[in-house]
């Protein structure tokens, strides 16, 4: 018996310790104001704070747009983006990336090449 409120109170410390987390990491996302305009990492402009207007609030995508410019200009996103990078890198599997101008190469045939 005394070992399950000792494993009892193990547990609430634990959930009240990582909610306390959470709570910490929310109000420091939201009270920070150094949010970033530019993405120098994927080298374009972020998502700038929606305009208000009534239509857009009735129909949702004024909240839409709050969460895109909260999602898009959240403070060290790009070391996040980074270390998601580094860490896909781990999986083994590899995609193309390409970064620059693209040229256009040869044009590609609509049908099979018959051999003539």
């Amino acid at each position: 018996m005394r070992h399950a409120k000792e494993h009892q109170r193990g547990s609430r410390i634990k959930a009240v310790l990582f909610f306390s987390v959470l709570l910490c990491g929310m109000v420091a996302s939201f009270l920070l104001p150094l949010r970033p305009t530019v993405s120098l990492q994927e080298k374009r402009e972020l998502t700038a704070f929606p305009e208000f207007s009534v239509e857009s609030l009735l129909n949702g995508t004024y909240f839409r747009g709050i969460d895109d410019w909260f999602s898009d200009t959240f403070p060290g996103r790009d070391a996040f983006l980074e270390t998601n990078k580094k860490v896909r890198s781990l999986y083994g599997l590899r995609s193309v990336e390409i970064h620059g101008e693209v040229e256009q190469g040869d044009a590609i045939p609509d049908t099979p090449f018959t051999g003539s």
